[in-house]
């Protein structure tokens, strides 16, 4: 990822889909920095994918929300 222009913290919040014998699944969040939400969303499911068996097709996105900091 090409870090050109100014980067946003943004939370993702995923997880896996639920099944009927499995309801309640555990909540992955992260904190990502990105130029805008496409791109927060598309590192969410890469570091995942590499952190916890789980993809894309067989998951959702929570939340994504941009993280707003105060200025000092």
């Amino acid at each position: 990822m090409k870090a050109s222009g100014t980067l946003r913290e943004y939370k993702v919040v995923g997880r896996c889909l639920p099944t009927p014998k499995c309801r309640m699944l555990p909540l992955y969040c992260m904190r990502i920095f990105a130029p805008n939400h496409v791109v927060a969303k598309s590192r969410f499911w890469y570091f995942v994918s590499q952190l916890k068996k789980m993809k894309k097709s067989s998951g959702e996105i929570v939340y994504c929300g941009q993280v707003n900091t105060p200025c000092e």
